[in-house]
């Protein structure tokens, strides 16, 4: 595979993005922002730039076992997520974007987001973002966020990419159009959401 991944969090303020503020006017062209009561959503760069891979965050079910399904991170933060204002869509997720706007159309309209189909839809992936034990200073506190997701992501990365060097291969390279190909490989997060 050629190219590089380069991840990114793609946020904790939920489907509003950029610290929950939505825009005052359409595709946040131009105006201000708000606290996220009205207006358009205003989703976060660059984990909407198509040339990257947008990492979201899921939790365990509270209560649940951890080897049950997870359901979209909603303790403290909700991952961010959902469809750009400036890139189109790239071509290997047009796909996967389809059958999403087909099946499970959000209940916004287009005042509030991009809902044409024909725009960058993140994230790509998501991992664990809930609950992970940090040590500060001798103290142990729990932390939250996408910004813990991606990098987790990143190590099950590094661990194929150990198993690629070992069997004489290159690096994975860019995998967003193999993440999307093999959707299979992935487990599909239906329950939770990303209100924000």
């Amino acid at each position: 595979m050629a190219g590089v991944t380069i991840l990114y969090s793609s946020g904790d303020s939920g489907v509003a993005g950029n610290g929950g503020q939505c825009c005052t006017r359409a595709a946040c062209a131009g105006g201000t922002f708000n606290n996220g009561g009205s207006g358009t959503f205003n989703p976060s760069f660059p984990g909407t730039c198509p040339y990257v891979t947008s990492v979201g965050a899921t939790q365990i079910v509270p209560g649940a076992s951890v080897t049950a399904p997870e359901e979209a991170c909603e303790t403290v933060i909700f991952s961010g997520g959902g469809f750009s204002n400036r890139f189109a869509i790239p071509s290997y997720q047009s796909s996967a974007v389809r059958s999403y706007l087909t099946n499970h159309r959000p209940p916004y309209t287009a005042t509030q987001y991009n809902n044409s189909g024909t725009v960058r839809a993140y994230p790509d992936v998501s991992a664990n973002g809930a609950n992970y034990v940090v040590a500060v200073d001798g103290s142990l506190s729990l932390v939250y966020g996408t910004s813990a997701s991606s990098p987790t992501f990143g190590s099950i990365m590094t661990l194929i990419n150990e198993q690629r060097a070992n069997s004489g291969k290159g690096a994975v390279g860019f995998i967003n159009p193999t993440i999307y190909a093999n959707p299979s490989a992935f487990n599909d997060i239906t329950s939770g959401g990303n209100q924000g």
